[in-house]
């Protein structure tokens, strides 16, 4: 039997509301924490997967041995087209796989921002039923540039590649996907990174709070649109 897999690449940027979104359409779903040593799915028995986060950056992948496995797995779930979906590092190595430059954006971003589709973007069926601007969370020091021959479909005003499809496989910069009680987790753990930025760990929680419902419905639908295409 096939499953949705889901690569967790770090203890605490787990699939938040996505895990809740496969649980309540009685999707059959694993987990692989690849920081852990866990190995890889063969292909074959992928449905679907799903690749998450993490603080290590894309360019260094070659300097940890479960990125590199994390880069093999991906590189032949998109050369048998499996519906692949990354999440700001697993965007960011979906968009290196597919040949394309990760580098630092001129900002970080961290907290609440808005996103912004594409003309692309309002015709492709991952953003059915979204509205044209759309609040999301962030916390990413690189970005990506768009593939060759991908599909740009968001912008943001700080970083211009927030959404890209080719094929079946399509990265995301932003997340939808965290629940409430784990941005303290996460501004504990990269505390360093507001101090930088002078923000608080109290606004960024705050900030969240404040559109985490939203933010719950939106990647439900996301994964909706995800799973039906």
């Amino acid at each position: 039997m096939s499953h949705i897999y889901i690569i967790q690449n770090w203890a605490s940027e787990s699939a938040g509301t996505i895990v809740d979104y496969l649980e309540k359409k009685s999707k059959p779903y694993k987990i692989i924490h690849s920081y852990n040593g866990e190995a890889m799915p063969r292909v074959a028995n992928v449905e679907a997967v799903i690749v998450m986060g993490c603080p290590i950056s894309v360019n260094r992948y070659r300097e940890h041995e479960f990125l590199q496995r994390l880069y093999d797995f991906m590189s032949k779930a998109v050369a048998a087209e499996t519906p692949l979906l990354g999440v700001c590092l697993g965007g960011q190595m979906l968009a290196k796989v597919l040949g394309a430059r990760v580098h630092r954006n001129p900002v970080r971003e961290i907290g609440a921002y808005n996103v912004q589709l594409t003309e692309t973007g309002c015709l492709d069926k991952l953003f059915d039923s979204f509205k044209s601007t759309f609040p999301v969370f962030h916390w990413h020091n690189d970005t990506f540039d768009i593939p060759e021959g991908a599909r740009h479909l968001a912008e943001g005003e700080h970083c211009p590649n927030q959404a890209f499809r080719k094929g079946n496989a399509v990265g995301i910069q932003f997340h939808l996907e965290p629940r409430a009680d784990e941005i303290p987790r996460w501004c504990d753990e990269y505390v360093e990174e507001l101090t930088e930025e002078e923000l608080t760990g109290e606004k960024i929680v705050a900030d969240f709070n404040s559109r985490a419902e939203t933010l719950r419905k939106m990647n439900f639908l996301l994964l909706d649109n995800f799973f039906s295409v």
